[in-house]
């Protein structure tokens, strides 16, 4: 029996109905609709300042990351180090720049359909999300969860506005 047949939905699926129960349902406020529209209208500019600000960052990352694992340094790129060479790539690469990469690529295939209003922009956005929560809890961020849970709310408050 397939899932379609089934009424079945996928683990995504799922969760974004959690988070639409817990960020808009039984939210304990709800924003204005003057105010949602405000921000659906912002989001494109505020995507694209994050990109902006971002490739920088990565940038740097990537420098640190190539002077830090690779030759001459020896020692800070040996297996002692914690990063170990696979198939001549080191490991080192780390969560933050994965990460950082996935997002800002998510951001960025995001961008046209943002001021398009389209749903798959809302979908990129929320996935961006997600991934940056799931890495502040695995670092025991405090501030980058409860940040992360913000923009959350804010997204699931206006997804209505993308069609």
């Amino acid at each position: 029996m397939n899932q379609h047949s089934s009424g079945a939905k996928n683990p995504i699926q799922k969760l974004e109905d959690f988070l639409a129960l817990y960020l808009v349902k039984k939210a304990p406020y709800t924003i204005p609709a003057h105010a949602r529209e405000k921000i659906v209208a912002a989001a494109p500019w505020i995507d694209l300042f994050l990109i902006v600000i971002s490739i920088p960052l990565l940038l740097v990352l990537l420098g640190l990351n190539f002077a830090f694992f690779s030759f001459p340094w020896g020692m800070m790129g040996s297996p002692m180090m914690g990063a170990h060479m696979y198939g001549g790539v080191y490991s080192g690469w780390g969560i933050v720049n994965i990460v950082l990469f996935a997002v800002l690529a998510l951001e960025i295939l995001a961008m046209p359909g943002l001021f398009k209003r389209k749903k798959i922009s809302w979908k990129l956005l929320m996935y961006a999300s997600l991934i940056t929560v799931v890495e502040n809890i695995l670092f025991f961020s405090i501030g980058g969860i409860v940040g992360g849970i913000i923009g959350l709310y804010l997204l699931f408050q206006v997804k209505e506005y993308y069609k």
